[in-house]
């Protein structure tokens, strides 16, 4: 590393900047160590805030740009169309939009899956889907969309046929090609226009289920009236699915998150503080030199601690990456078919781990200052090593 010390360009860097240069670099195997040591901390603190980007980024996505009703109303059975005006007189109940949903079995090849298909209305602006760089996808006039995670699991993509064997009613069994594929992180489902859907039963214009936004105002009654609405079989309201999420998922992922935290600190410290350490005892006789030469404590401090400083600016970068790397690795991991969780780490997230690490940095390095400014000069000159 003489040559890297000895450059003209380092040369700028003054005296004081190729000491610590020429420290980090003469020691390369313990540099790399305390760099991957420090580097693996940032990471722990992601994998606990991570939940809560996820989680966050889910209920925005799926409760707020795709689901935008305030509640889902259930029917009985499929009823007529003429239920939805019913509906939309009730006093309190400012918009609805019908779906009609239909079980079904889908097939390609050798695999198949049963799930719903839900017929939409063309511009429907209750429920709306959306491609993973969350732009709109309207429902074609013919044809199924899927979501990502179904097509994948079938093994089909836009453009390939799929048998559709509808389980209620005469049971048709059609061939019907995929039109276009969706990111849902919620569930494996598939999507028709409703006009499309009512040939494939051979029906009228009926409605399984509406969507319904409400005055805030007058919520509380109007979901007592739809409880005593004749055809009604459940109304699902999302602010209560919304807050019983929260209480119970967000409490285990603050509690989760803090236990990775503490253990982050407990790394970065550990780390950090050792090698400052075992740094000072390689150098105290150097340093005292330095002292009985007439440069201050805090000028002797300053380039032990520069040292640490500039290994850890190396990892923090280095463990930001490798928290997005886990992250992505996570995902992978946990992915079911109820769940997609994305892989969303926040700017904050980023921050605070990186605070995290800088915070423990500094901490270890005022103990070190502080072993430093008692150091026995008369003592430490007597022995070299």
């Amino acid at each position: 590393a003489r040559w890297l010390v000895d450059a003209p360009l380092v040369r700028r860097i003054g005296v004081r900047g190729r000491f610590v240069l020429r420290n980090v670099l003469g020691r390369p195997l313990r540099a790399v160590v305390t760099i991957v040591g420090i580097a693996l901390a940032p990471p722990i603190t992601i994998l606990g805030l991570f939940w809560f980007d996820a989680m966050n980024h889910m209920i925005g996505v799926q409760f707020g740009a795709v689901d935008r009703s305030d509640a889902t109303v259930a029917f009985v059975e499929p009823a007529p169309a003429g239920v939805v005006a019913e509906l939309a007189r009730i006093p309190g109940v400012r918009m609805v939009e019908s779906l009609r949903s239909v079980p079904v079995r889908l097939s390609a090849g050798h695999r198949d899956y049963r799930t719903a298909i839900v017929g939409l209305d063309a511009g429907a602006e209750l429920r709306r889907l959306f491609d993973k760089a969350l732009r709109r996808v309207d429902v074609p006039p013919e044809g199924l969309v899927l979501t990502d995670r179904l097509a994948a699991r079938l093994g089909v993509a836009p453009g390939d046929m799929i048998r559709v064997s509808v389980l209620e009613g005469e049971r048709p069994v059609r061939e019907i090609r995929v039109a276009a594929t969706v990111a849902e992180m919620i569930g494996l489902n598939a999507y028709m226009d409703v006009d499309a859907l009512h040939r494939l039963m051979g029906e009228g214009d009926v409605v399984s289920a509406a969507s319904i936004v409400v005055d805030p105002a007058r919520a509380a009654d109007v979901y007592a009236g739809m409880k005593a609405f004749p055809r009604v079989a459940t109304v699902g309201v999302k602010s209560v699915a919304l807050q019983s999420f929260r209480e119970t998922t967000m409490s285990f992922v603050l509690v989760f998150t803090g236990i990775l935290t503490a253990f982050a600190v407990v790394i970065a410290i550990g780390v950090v503080y050792n090698n400052a350490r075992i740094a000072l005892a390689e150098r105290t006789w150097e340093l005292a030199s330095l002292r009985v030469l007439g440069f201050t404590r805090r000028e002797v401090s300053a380039l032990l601690l520069a040292e640490l400083a500039v290994e850890v600016a190396i990892a923090i970068p280095i463990g930001l990456w490798l928290g997005y790397r886990f992250v992505e690795w996570l995902v992978v991991f946990h992915a079911t078919e109820l769940f997609s969780i994305p892989a969303i780490v926040a700017p904050r997230s980023y921050a605070i781990a990186s605070l995290i690490v800088a915070a423990a940095a500094v901490a270890s390095a005022a103990i070190v200052r502080l072993s430093i400014d008692r150091l026995d000069l008369i003592g430490v000159l007597k022995t070299r090593e």
